[in-house]
Formats: C-alpha cells, sequence, structure tokens
C-alpha cells in the first residue's frame, strides 16, 4: 500500500459501537456541515499502541475493528502499532506454550489485518533495541538512567545486535505472511529504547545506524517501505547530529519526522530535518486543554481539548507541518481523536463544528441538541475549573444504541470523579469523612475502568502511583502510617 494514500471522501461504512459485540451497523463516514475546506495534513496516522492494559490491549478483535472504522471515518488514513515487549517472551522461540507475547502479537497482527482492510496504511512503530524479557542478559545489557529504560540490550554489543535485528524480522516476515503490507517503519530512540555505555555514544547515532539496519530488513518483506522517526524526547543537538548523518549516509531515505510536541504547547521546535524529510507532529491526546494540573491518561475520565487541538492543527499548519501523528493510549480520548482527525483532514472548520457533529453521530442529537453538548463538552477542556456538580446536573439528553452507551456513560462518571475530588480537595487532615470520600472516589474509579471501559489489570502510566491526584501522595503516606502502626500493634 503506498504510503502517500490520500484521504479519501468517499461513502465509508463504519461499525458502530464499541463495548459490547453487537450487530455491524452500517453508518456513514462523517461529513461537515457545510462543504468540506481543503486537506490540511495529507498524513493523519493513528498511533495506538496496545499494551499497559489499556484499551487496545483488552480489546477483542471486532471491537477494534468498530473502533478503526470509526477513527476512518473521522479522518485518519494511517494506523500503527508498537510491540511493546515488556513483560512478554519472545514468541518465536516458545512452539509449545501460547503465552502473553502470543496472544499479544496474534491480536496486533489481526488489527493490522483491519485496519488495512479499512483502507489504512499501515506502520510500524518500534524502540529498537527494547526486547523481550528472556533476552534481557546480564553481559547484554544496556547502560541505563535518565531517559533511558526498560528491557534493553546494547547494540554496540554483536550478539545484542544479532537479536535485535532476529527479533524485527521474525515480525516483518510475520505480517507479510498474514498479507499486511507496511507503509512505514517508524522508529523511536526512548522511551524503552537507549544505551549510555562509552561505545554506544552519542546514542542518537548508533540508534540511527540501527534503524537504518533494521529497515533494510524491512525492505526485504516490505518493498517499498519508507523509513519515519518519531521525535519524541529529541535534543536539539540530536537532531542536528541525525541530519547531519543521514544527509551523509542515507541521503533521502528519512521521509517523515514526527516532531515532539511538549505538554501545553502547539507547535514544535525549530530543529533541523534530513533532506527531502517531510516535517509532521507527534500530538498527544491523552490530556486535556491544560499541562498544569493535568487531566491525562483517563485517571479523572474522559480527556478533551478542543482549544488545544484546534490551535495546534492551525500552528501546525502554519509552520509546514504535511502531518500528524495521534498518540493515543485508549478509548478515553475518544472525542479528541475526533477532534483531531476531524479538523487535520479539513472535514471541519472549528472543534465546535467537530464536537456538533459527534454529539449527532453518538447521541442521536438533533441540531439545537448537538450545540447543546458542544457547549457543555468544551469546558472540561479546564477540568479543574468546571463545576462538577452543575455539569451533572446540565448533562444534554442523548438517544443512543445500546452499544455507544459508554460514550455517555464515561462522561457521567467524569462529573462523579471531579464532584468527589473536589469534596477531598475542601479538607486537609484525613478524617474519617475525608478518607471516606476517597474510597469513594476509587470507587468511581474502578466502576468506570471496570463496567464502562472494560479495562482489566493496568500498569506503568495507569497505575495509581503515577496519577496525577493532587492529594494522592498525602493520601498514600498516611495509608502506609497506618498499615505500620497496625503491625506494630500486633
Amino acid at each position: 500500500m503506498p504510503s502517500t494514500m490520500p484521504a479519501e471522501r468517499v461513502m465509508t461504512y463504519c461499525l458502530a459501537g464499541l463495548v459490547g459485540l453487537g450487530g455491524w451497523i452500517a453508518s456513514p463516514a462523517i461529513r461537515g456541515e457545510g462543504s468540506p475546506g481543503p486537506e490540511v495534513f495529507a498524513v493523519r496516522a493513528l498511533y495506538a499502541p496496545a499494551h499497559f492494559g489499556n484499551s487496545y490491549e483488552v480489546m477483542g478483535i471486532n471491537e477494534m475493528r468498530r473502533l478503526l472504522a470509526e477513527a476512518r471515518a473521522w479522518g485518519f488514513n494511517r494506523y500503527g502499532d508498537w510491540f511493546d515487549m515488556e513483560d512478554c517472551s519472545d514468541p518465536f522461540a516458545q512452539k509449545k506454550l501460547y503465552q502473553l507475547a502470543h496472544a499479544m502479537w496474534d491480536r496486533k497482527r489481526a488489527n493490522y489485518q483491519a485496519a488495512q482492510s479499512l483502507g489504512f496504511a499501515c506502520d510500524l512503530i518500534i524502540t529498537p533495541n527494547h526486547v523481550y524479557v528472556d533476552q534481557c542478559r546480564e553481559d547484554l545489557a544496556a547502560v541505563q538512567g535518565g531517559r533511558i529504560f526498560g528491557q534493553l540490550i546494547c547494540p554496540s554489543n554483536p550478539e545484542a545486535r544479532r537479536i535485535i535485528l532476529s527479533n524485527y524480522e521474525n515480525l516483518f516476515r510475520d505480517l507479510a505472511s498474514d498479507g499486511v503490507r507496511l507503509s512505514a517503519v517508524v522508529t523511536a530512540p526512548y522511551d524503552f529504547g537507549g544505551c549510555g555505555c562509552d561505545r554506544c555514544k552519542p546514542w542518537i547515532l548508533t540508534f540511527a545506524q540501527l534503524s537504518r539496519e533494521i529497515h533494510a530488513l524491512a525492505e526485504r518483506y516490505h518493498p517499498g517501505v519508507e523509513l519515519h522517526m518519531i521525535g519524541w524526547w529529541w535534543e536539539p543537538e540530536e537532531h542536528r547530529l541525525f541530519a547531519a548523518w543521514a544527509d551523509e549516509h542515507i541521503p533521502g531515505c528519512v521521509r517523515r519526522m514526527y516532531l515532539h510536541i511538549p505538554y501545553g504547547n502547539t507547535v514544535t521546535a525549530d530543529v533541523p530535518l534530513p533532506q527531502g524529510c517531510q516535517k509532521s507532529a507527534f500530538v498527544h491526546i491523552g490530556y486535556a486543554d491544560q499541562a498544569q494540573p493535568r487531566d491525562v491518561y483517563g485517571h479523572f475520565g474522559p480527556v478533551i481539548a478542543p482549544n488545544r487541538l484546534e490551535q495546534t492543527v492551525r500552528d501546525l499548519k502554519a509552520e509546514g507541518c504535511t502531518g500528524v501523528m495521534a498518540y493515543s493510549e485508549g478509548v478515553f480520548d475518544d472525542v479528541n481523536k475526533a477532534l483531531l482527525a476531524g479538523l487535520g483532514s479539513g472535514e471541519y472548520a472549528s472543534a465546535d463544528e467537530v464536537l456538533k457533529a459527534y454529539a449527532r453521530r453518538y447521541f442521536g442529537a438533533d441540531d439545537a441538541v448537538a450545540a447543546a453538548w458542544a457547549d457543555w463538552l468544551k469546558p472540561w477542556g479546564l477540568p479543574f475549573q468546571r463545576d462538577a456538580e452543575s455539569a451533572g446536573r446540565t448533562i444534554p439528553p442523548a438517544e443512543r444504541p445500546a452499544d455507544d452507551a459508554w460514550r455517555l456513560e464515561q462522561w457521567q462518571r467524569k462529573c462523579e470523579l471531579f464532584l468527589l475530588h473536589a469534596q477531598i480537595m475542601a479538607g486537609d487532615d484525613w478524617t474519617p469523612t475525608r478518607l471516606s470520600l476517597v474510597d469513594r472516589f476509587w470507587d468511581a474509579q474502578e466502576r468506570l475502568q471496570r463496567e464502562v471501559w472494560g479495562l482489566g489489570q493496568l500498569r506503568h502510566i495507569f497505575a495509581r502511583k503515577y496519577t496525577p491526584l493532587p492529594w494522592y501522595a498525602s493520601w498514600a503516606a498516611h495509608q502506609a502510617q497506618q498499615a505500620a502502626s497496625a503491625a506494630a500493634e500486633q
């Protein structure tokens, strides 16, 4: 499938719903209120890594297909996943058992097949020296620290390098045997990548050479596959070194760079790119409008960033970006998916238009009720300034298929979470009343995660220890003190 695939404005039949395997309902692609404007970004990629216990890890094949169909209808035209090898043994080495890695990889293969059948270009995102847990030998280990962490081995060790290359050749071969044709291999040096040993310094150039070798392997099984990069956590000097190296050693090979946008910003840094490399942006859609205090990764329920994403699209277009990659960690960012794809495709001119279309599509709203929904949703971009009690009383009416109930229920639960949060924040000491409010908060959060989103064992960024709740550290310390006192009395 050519990586230059345009965003087609044709009738696309989508599968309504997400949670539950109900009937497949034909639903037309979403259209703006007037004639669509010109395409803003030619590339509109959805990066949906299935890991950490998030929605994409736990969803069934049919659920994921429905989600992808909706994403395609809103305007995304590329799909990418990352085989996060954390806690996974090498599935290609173990033939007798069916373990976590086998199940994860089989699901990803099915998701790629579904995405390709829906018209997506397919990208495999990789962090090159991140390996399976049974390959993490002490004599192969990478030097870690700072930005460098994870199940990592040192690519300057010849044996470790052979393991890395073999891992990716297995993935490329397997996808090709399933009929999946990758459009791009998208590599990232950090966030489960890197090595700080002397032989690997500067890491960005070791990463560059390793990415080149992996891309060459991909070309054996996916002719014409492109090499793209994700600029997540890169330093300006690393961009300079990388661009100079690429121009000398692989001129014209790096076709696209998705540049990092820091929290709270709407533009990328002005950094050098290799010759012929298209400037694009890595857009975090997992948090609300403001960077601090931060409503992120579903800890407070669904998120919406109408002002930030509208401004981001405007600013990225002005600085010459030709593509965006939405970084998504689950269904809690469902509205933000619609916002970025709808605005980035040119189908909608404003966040208001997208939100009204969202309400018509999922809540059965007429024009008046759709406008009310847009007015109700937008203030959640600044959730810590929202009157949760009033918001809960004024949720607009909604008529929807049963399979779409989760889209309404998640906002009802958000009102509950923020109301409890405000009541907890009103106190200072850990009185029985305040502790009871915390118990109710955890119960409401658990019911949202289990009953509405269908999540299981959450890990990493979703773990309670990483919550953005400002009272959490004090509460956790109090709980630990109470536990210690109880143990001392035994």
